[in-house]
């Protein structure tokens, strides 16, 4: 069928556990944007799960499952793996794409627990099937660009409608008191980050100096080529809905049209 929509969704815990008025404000807009969504599948790309050192992890089991520990709450709930577009992305992109297949004893259906970075913004949708990636840290920026590409090409000839979630907190550096410390790479990095996505010109984030990265220290910068590739093959343009430094890391949430 087509590509749904494509959004950028962070993943932190403050999101469910709402300890500011900042974080009330972000989940009400992830709330708006999730319950609005009538995708037929989920697909989710995240930066903290099964990682490869130079391939992107596409998990193949039954089914998922969460059990996310939050400050007062677990996150608890199943989905089933979209299987038909798991394996054709595997078999598509080969050259990047390595499929980890899951199983159990026979007779038994394989559950694969979900990493947070996939199960909170998947907690606000409702359940649906899903397919799971695990975001590729390779050195090749092109390549990740093309592949956002290739997934739109994969999408868009999909029998059903899919959602792109892009799971992605921002830069880690913007205050002494987090575990990474304090750099000012972190809001030059978001600064450049938020023009790209709000003129769609994502040149400077293509070019971005690796220092940037390094200090900054975001989680969404190989998303968010992909991000870019899928973007210029489909011609979709990003909003920026709201975003905010949670201590000391950022979270945004963008949403195509």
């Amino acid at each position: 069928m087509t590509l749904n929509r494509i959004y950028v969704i962070p993943h932190g815990d403050e999101l469910i556990d709402l300890p500011n008025e900042n974080s009330k404000i972000l989940s009400e807009h992830i709330r708006e944007v999730a319950k609005n969504d009538n995708s037929d599948v989920l697909l989710i790309i995240s930066p903290h799960g099964v990682t490869l050192g130079k391939n992107m992890a596409v998990i193949n089991t039954e089914n998922f499952y969460a059990l996310t520990k939050l400050k007062d709450l677990t996150l608890t709930f199943k989905a089933k793996n979209e299987r038909n577009l798991t394996e054709q992305i595997v078999r598509d992109v080969p050259d990047l794409c390595e499929e980890l297949r899951f199983s159990t004893y026979a007779g038994e259906l394989s559950d694969f627990p979900l990493d947070f970075g996939s199960s909170i913004p998947l907690y606000f949708f409702n359940q649906r099937q899903i397919v799971v990636m695990g975001q590729p840290r390779i050195k090749d920026r092109e390549r990740l660009v093309k592949f956002g590409s290739q997934l739109y090409s994969i999408i868009q000839k999909y029998p059903k409608s899919v959602t792109v979630i892009l799971s992605a907190d921002q830069a880690h550096t913007h205050s002494p008191e987090g575990i990474y410390g304090y750099s000012p790479k972190a809001e030059e990095y978001e600064k450049i980050l938020i023009r790209c996505l709000r003129t769609n010109d994502f040149q400077d984030l293509l070019n971005i100096d690796e220092k940037i990265i390094t200090d900054g220290k975001p989680d969404s910068f190989w998303n968010m080529l992909i991000l870019y590739g899928m973007l210029t093959a489909s011609g979709r343009k990003m909003s920026v809905v709201y975003n905010y430094v949670q201590v000391y890391f950022g979270m945004l949430l963008a949403v195509s049209d």
